[in-house]
């Protein structure tokens, strides 16, 4: 499974956004608009699939 990560708006850093797919599901499933409180800058981030990209998480291998 790999993690759904966006970019933090305020630091660039990546984000993890509590969400893992594996790579089929993430370029088929629907993502709505969510939030998520970053890690990296402390804020409240709303982001959507368009901003999201798969990194792989290294379990598994």
């Amino acid at each position: 499974m790999a993690r759904v990560m966006i970019n933090c708006p305020e630091t660039g850093e990546s984000v993890y956004t509590g969400m893992t797919f594996d790579w089929p599901t993430f370029e088929n499933i629907k993502i709505g608009e969510r939030i998520i409180l970053c890690s990296s800058c402390g804020d409240e981030h709303k982001w959507k699939r368009r901003d999201a990209r798969l990194e792989e998480d290294g379990a598994g291998a």
